[in-house]
């Protein structure tokens, strides 16, 4: 063992085979982060490490680790010129101290804990008094003023009234489970819309719902702390630390409506991500996380305003948010909008999914159902009506046609294809999403009337010239050409049908029967190289109006019916292509919806 063995992660530099844990292949080195780190946090109350030998301490707080004991956590002040508050973190809240170029880590204070930075805390408040007493800015947070003195202006600086003291753990039980801290960061937006290529994950260490104490104090005696606490809720219900539009940084039970552009109830079940870490038994952590939601919105938008003009990244980026690359300006831009899920533990159920292959035993893939869950999209900032239509546009194509999460291109096979499952020997396959309450939908919901599919059609036919509209976009014919997922009707063809019932999916077996498309360029396949599919299927339920209500429609025996969707992106060239797009038009039951000009 080298001397550079004993030196902790935390303080080693970020290259190969010293102090790098930039690799998500690999979780063990992320994983001896976090082990050091927590080792290295506070012994117990009764033990003032200041005071005595620095070895004993260390020796007392390792046989420490494994006792059940009650740690100092840092004390705010208290009195009439103070307020302190608890809240709650829904999921994960991202602090990046910067200390390490490549590594996303926690600003972490005294005796090794995470807190949120005061500077942080009043930039937050600050933005947040603009919106709701911009006239109190001065009073509260302070600023530069000009004052004439002997006739001539002068500019200096004064201070506001409050003091922010930055949000801390109110307990260790943060470190509790310690496979939940060490998150990743896996962007596929270039592999599934642009190119099939590689992408690699990021690892980062966030806190997973942990309670934060946030204090203020004042100079002055009396203080509006209920205007106070209004202004700091409003910059919570905004999201605090990083990538808060993807859905980090949020706290239970803290909403702004007026930030709030729309909300759809959303129910679904499919294949949960997991963590990087495993359980004591091998197994893979099951997480549901939010930020799904935020990738496939941004992956819509990138497809659709493909179709319409070659400014497609640019336009994505300033709704979405991103990274300016190429002759751009260095940066990053803040998006307009961001995503935020309001799910009850009560409505979310976690399962496993065992298969036996080859007569041998795997590891359970962990699934996931949610019973009901509120998707808002909020404001980051200023937008105009158009967008918002967008968004309108952009909820109604990702129900329709997809889903979110892992293996949104198929259905769930559990549920449309049990039979698949008779040996016991198959993986899970698929998602299946959709409105939790339909009729508080209806701006979402695309009906078919009378079993017919015309209003699938006018709405696919609609989507170029919307999405023209909505950004200002002239009525050329422009559109990317060599990405492979591009919504323009030489790129893209979508066909359906109607499905009596959850077992009536005529394409579910294509994808499995050989010598069809199972594993061919259309149906992309897991191996070595793996291959995104081009075929999005979907079963979208068969919505119907009845006496103004939007209802899921049922067949005569009860069961409900479903709307049958394939999606295809032709790719140039490809005889299987053609053979399969030949097959469905010789279909009795498919008829093409819109496409293949």
């Amino acid at each position: 063992m080298s001397d550079c063995d004993l030196v902790p992660l935390m303080y080693r530099a970020q290259i190969e085979d010293r102090g790098k844990i930039q690799y998500a292949g690999d979780p063990r080195p992320a994983t001896q982060w976090v082990n050091q780190w927590l080792d290295g946090c506070p012994p117990n109350s009764n033990t003032q490490a200041d005071n005595v030998d620095i070895r004993q301490a260390a020796l007392r707080r390792t046989h420490q680790q494994t006792a059940n004991f009650t740690y100092r956590m840092p004390q705010l002040a208290t009195g009439d010129g103070t307020w302190e508050q608890t809240y709650t973190i829904s999921w994960r809240l991202v602090t990046n101290s910067g200390q390490d170029e490549d590594v996303i880590r926690p600003v972490i204070g005294a005796k090794g804990i995470p807190f949120y930075p005061g500077s942080s805390m009043k930039g937050a408040f600050l933005r947040a008094c603009l919106q709701i007493a911009p006239d109190k800015i001065l009073y509260f947070c302070g600023g530069e003023v000009e004052e004439i003195i002997a006739g001539k202006k002068h500019k200096r600086t004064k201070p506001g009234i409050l003091r922010f003291h930055g949000g801390y753990p109110v307990d260790m039980s943060w470190g509790k489970d310690r496979q939940r801290l060490v998150d990743v960061v896996h962007s596929q937006e270039k592999r599934q819309v642009m190119e099939n290529i590689n992408t690699g994950a990021n690892v980062q260490i966030s806190l997973y719902k942990t309670k934060f104490k946030f204090g203020i104090s004042s100079t002055k005696n009396h203080v509006d702390w209920k205007l106070v606490q209004q202004i700091w809720e409003r910059a919570l219900s905004q999201g605090i630390g990083s990538r808060t539009s993807a859905g980090y940084g949020r706290f239970k039970n803290i909403a702004d409506n007026n930030q709030v552009i729309l909300s759809v109830n959303l129910s679904g079940k499919g294949l949960t991500s997991t963590l990087l870490t495993s359980d004591n038994n091998g197994n893979k952590i099951p997480e549901f996380r939010p930020n799904m939601f935020k990738a496939a919105l941004r992956g819509h938008t990138l497809r659709l305003l493909a179709g319409v003009t070659n400014d497609a990244e640019r336009l994505t980026k300033e709704l979405w948010g991103g990274f300016l690359q190429g002759n751009e300006e260095n940066g990053s831009i803040v998006g307009k909008f961001g995503i935020d899920l309001q799910v009850e533990n009560k409505n979310l159920a976690f399962g496993e999914h065992n298969y036996f292959p080859n007569g041998r035993r795997t590891r359970p893939m962990p699934v996931y159902n949610l019973k009901s869950g509120k998707l808002d999209i909020f404001a980051v900032k200023s937008y105009s009506e158009q967008e918002r239509e967008f968004l309108t546009l952009l909820i109604k194509f990702s129900l329709l046609l997809g889903g979110f999460g892992k293996s949104w291109r198929r259905i769930h096979h559990d549920l449309f294809y049990q039979s698949y499952f008779q040996n016991n020997d198959k993986p899970m396959i698929g998602c299946h999403w959709l409105f939790s309450k339909p009729s508080e939908s209806a701006d979402y919901c695309i009906t078919a009337p009378r079993g017919e599919l015309d209003n699938i059609r006018a709405f696919l036919a609609s989507i170029p010239n919307t999405v023209r509209n909505c950004f200002n976009l002239p009525s050329t014919n422009n559109y990317v050409n060599n990405w492979r997922e591009v919504w323009h009707p030489q790129k893209v063809q979508v066909w359906g049908r109607i499905a009596e019932d959850k077992n009536d999916s005529q394409a579910v077996e294509w994808f499995h029967r050989d010598n069809f498309i199972k594993r061919t360029e259309l149906t992309g396949s897991i191996g070595k190289p793996s291959k995104v599919s081009r075929i999005w299927h979907r079963m979208y339920p068969f919505y119907v109006k009845i006496d103004g209500k939007i209802l899921h429609k049922k067949n005569e025996e009860g069961n409900y019916k479903y709307v049958e969707l394939l999606t295809i992106f032709t790719p140039d060239d490809l005889p299987k292509t053609r053979e399969f797009l030949s097959f469905l038009n010789s279909s009795n039951d498919f008829i093409k919806l819109w496409g293949g000009n």
